[in-house]
């Protein structure tokens, strides 16, 4: 998080008087005889008022020279694991302006996310709740939402920190990734859209960045086409072979129509699987700005810079006002992309590249062992957040929600649990202790462990 008021901040006011509502003090001191005039006034006021007045203007003033409220820059990686960056350790791949963030700010070494999926996790992060308490944790098998047609999504009556920073004035951002649905009943409701959650400007991909979305790259349905079509293949082979020496050596009467039948019914699966690969990636990778759809299918071509830039330009046209945004990357999800300055560039492949292109642009984990859960933390304040503090106390992805709420003057939802913590006291070093005795680590819909941090 870059939390760091631009010049242009406006300030936040909780009392201002017009001057039409105090005339008389309005033209106090623009003319010798006006002043000679007041000063009378003034003096034939009694005392009691004349302090009500003074205390009142004193008042004004203090409210005008109010501290600006800060602007956020929230940066999600995805996938991004503990030991990819330099300034956790990594010395083989190069991530020169992470390690900066770090060296001017706070590096959390006990980071946690909520869950090791996109999908609850991101939930977790948005809302500071455990996806479970959101419905976002999922019983079945896959855990995430993998076609634009699915019908869920993050309920409509949880609260975002966009939607807390959009009700304080706030203007509001994604850009990149969201995963947390799209629509309801219909193509067009858009009820679970991020604009439907409080972000007044959307610019990416409203499902998640996929091998099947860039040619080339395999597929995660391997398991399923294996399961729902080269299995059924095979019995269907066996069964033709079988039926067909039985026929020819006199052993069983085997009419046509079966042979013809299971021919059909061997065609129509491989149709049915062409048909899918072939109209998987149209219909379910595909780039969005607010509503409209603006690429399909998706183009990796300088995506990152794209983005980046938008993300820049959306800095840009909101610098006389508040603002957060949330620029929630690609990388380094499946599938691997990078543009053609840094492909080949980096000592560890495909995800090197992709790592150090995520770095470029600051300027999987599907498990409940450390590489799942325990990630990257890093948040930049000048002036406000000692730089080079390294905490290594338990925090959770969840803590954004309640320590950007209370930095915006938003108080917190008193209609729900809020599982996060507000960081701001262990990053000034008001307390040496996380709020957190206890993280539960969800794998999809069931607890797999319980991290335990003593109060004492």
């Amino acid at each position: 998080m870059n939390s760091q008021a631009e010049p242009g901040a406006p300030r936040l006011r909780l009392l201002r008087a017009s001057p039409a509502t105090v005339p008389a003090l309005g033209g106090l001191g623009t003319r010798r005889s006006l002043r000679t005039t007041c000063r009378d006034e003034l003096e034939s006021v009694p005392v009691k008022m004349r302090l009500r007045l003074l205390l009142l203007l004193l008042l004004c003033e203090a409210q005008g020279h109010a501290a600006p409220r800060p602007n956020f820059v929230l940066l999600m990686a995805d996938d991004l694991g503990i030991g990819d960056p330099g300034c956790y350790g990594n010395t083989t791949l190069r991530t020169p302006n992470i390690d900066r963030l770090a060296a001017e700010g706070v590096k959390l070494t006990q980071h946690l996310a909520a869950s090791p999926l996109c999908t609850p996790s991101r939930a977790a992060f948005m809302t500071g709740r455990y996806p479970i308490r959101s419905g976002m944790a999922s019983q079945s098998f896959i855990g995430v939402f993998i076609f634009s047609a699915s019908s869920g999504g993050l309920p409509t009556s949880e609260i975002t920190f966009a939607k807390l920073l959009k009700n304080q004035g706030y203007s509001t951002a994604l850009i990149g990734k969201w995963h947390l649905g799209t629509n309801c009943h219909n193509k067009t409701d858009f009820c679970h859209h991020p604009l439907s959650h409080g972000f007044d400007y959307f610019h990416g991909i409203p499902v998640t960045n996929l091998r099947d979305c860039k040619p080339g790259e395999g597929s995660v349905f391997t398991r399923g086409i294996r399961v729902l079509v080269f299995i059924p293949l095979q019995i269907i082979a066996i069964t033709l072979l079988t039926l067909a020496v039985l026929k020819c050596l006199g052993l069983l009467h085997v009419p046509p129509v079966v042979f013809f039948c299971l021919l059909c019914l061997a065609a129509m699966i491989l149709g049915l699987l062409l048909c899918f690969l072939h109209y998987f990636r149209p219909l379910n990778c595909f780039l969005m700005r607010n509503h409209e759809i603006t690429q399909q299918p998706l183009s990796y071509d300088s995506l990152t810079q794209r983005l980046t830039a938008d993300a820049a330009q959306f800095i840009r046209r909101n610098a006389g006002t508040p603002f957060l945004l949330l620029l929630s990357y690609l990388h380094v999800h499946t599938a691997l992309f990078s543009s053609p300055d840094f492909a080949g560039h980096s000592q560890h492949g495909a995800y090197g590249d992709a790592a150090e292109e995520l770095d470029w642009s600051v300027g999987g984990k599907a498990n409940n062992w450390e590489g799942g859960i325990r990630i990257p933390g890093i948040l930049r304040w000048p002036g406000v957040i000692q730089a080079g503090l390294v905490i290594d106390e338990p925090t959770s992805n969840m803590d954004i929600f309640p320590t950007v709420a209370k930095l915006a003057g938003s108080p917190l939802p008193e209609d729900r649990i809020i599982d996060g913590h507000d960081l701001m006291p262990l990053l000034q070093g008001k307390t040496q202790h996380s709020d957190h005795e206890f993280l539960f680590h969800y794998c999809n819909f069931y607890l797999n462990a319980v991290r335990w941090h003593p109060r004492n």
